[in-house]
């Protein structure tokens, strides 16, 4: 039988994987000239660090210091 403190992480452990592949998309849809210009967009202003950004780098345990400027995803 498994060790119950093994798993005592596990949803800690989603939770950053999922934030962390949220970021990896966003950065993704902003360099991809193939995704709709609205997407990469969004993505540029994510990555600039707006609210959901900050939260997403919370949640996956991170800095959250901007991948664009303000400036390049205007």
């Amino acid at each position: 039988m498994s060790n119950p403190v093994a798993y005592t992480r596990v949803p800690e452990l989603a939770v950053q994987t999922l934030a962390c592949a949220v970021i990896k998309q966003a950065v993704r849809d902003a360099l991809n000239p193939m995704v709709p210009l609205e997407v990469q967009r969004d993505a540029q202003e994510f990555l600039a660090g707006d609210e959901w950004y900050r939260r997403w780098c919370a949640a996956a345990g991170i800095s959250p210091v901007r991948l664009l400027s303000r400036r390049t995803a205007a």
